[in-house]
């Protein structure tokens, strides 16, 4: 396939790291996934573009899915992905979220995915033990991870969802970029300077299907952080999640906050908030 050939190519260039016999390994699952479209260890195996039987192709994959010098190299990879993606993007739009992998939850993976056209691009993805997921520790090596991958003159927006917490905003704003995440809960604010917290759930009220702005305020009782806040409430959904209004809290100080990419296409009522702010009005499970 020619564009197979291609990717062979660029990553036999741009990745010296990468060993050719393991790259040429890699080419020919690409190859077997590309005809079989089911990503198993032995339906790549069954579909290997080679002569040698069957059995002996399935020990390969095998072979290849456990190689220790892959899992090291595979961040040359998405460094070089991530520098293909994000080449014409100072400040990209990355999603990051937790999503289970094996039954039972057994296995969590922990995904960032950059926004382009409405639709979303894995950047860089980790997995972790279920007793590792939304811990501090697997969050700042998630981070570290991508601040090696993503290119130095980048300033990434990261945009996650209720499941992550003020440790998580603190980790971000150290290295220097910006974030957008969805409250829920039993989360308290309070406005700057003052101590009259209040549940998050009282701000409710004050949602429209028209986005606002309540300025900056500090966030959580016992380990606040300065964000502002932001509200929207969709129209109506199925989903109980998605009924309850948005209350979104954003680290961005003097940067214009415009999330095209990671909205619905077709959404174009903006709403010019304040000067140097814009969201767009977009559907819950967008965000």
């Amino acid at each position: 396939m020619c564009e197979l050939d291609i990717l062979h190519d660029s990553l036999y260039q741009f990745c010296p790291e990468l060993h050719l016999k393991r790259l040429n390994s890699l080419t020919l699952a690409c190859h077997a996934l590309l005809d079989c479209k089911t990503l198993t260890l032995t339906e790549l195996g069954r579909n290997l573009p080679t002569k040698a039987r069957t059995k002996h192709n399935i020990k390969r994959i095998d072979r290849l899915l456990g190689n220790r010098h892959l899992h090291k190299e595979r961040l040359a990879v998405y460094r070089w992905h991530a520098s293909f993606i994000c080449s014409g993007n100072t400040m990209p739009i990355v999603l990051v979220d937790w999503s289970d992998i094996r039954e039972q939850k057994r296995l969590m993976v922990l995904r960032a995915s950059v926004a382009l056209h409405g639709r979303s691009v894995t950047l860089y993805e980790k997995a972790f033990p279920l007793s590792e997921q939304c811990s501090k520790k697997a969050h700042d090596q998630f981070l570290a991870d991508l601040a090696s991958i993503l290119p130095s003159n980048t300033t990434p927006l990261i945009v996650s969802d209720a499941g992550f917490k003020v440790p998580w905003y603190k980790s971000v704003e150290k290295l220097g970029w910006y974030w957008l995440s969805r409250v829920r809960g039993k989360v308290q604010y309070a406005g700057l300077g003052a101590e009259n917290w209040k549940p998050i759930s009282n701000l409710h009220d004050m949602s429209s299907s028209h986005s606002k702005t309540l300025g900056y305020k500090r966030l959580t009782k016992s380990n606040p952080i300065s964000c502002q806040i932001l509200l929207y409430k969709s129209g109506t959904v199925a989903k109980l999640a998605m009924r309850q209004p948005f209350v979104l809290f954003k680290g961005l100080t003097f940067q214009k906050l415009c999330l095209p990419g990671a909205f619905r296409p077709g959404d174009h009522h903006n709403k010019m908030l304040r000067p140097g702010l814009c969201v767009v009005h977009a559907s819950p499970q967008y965000l």
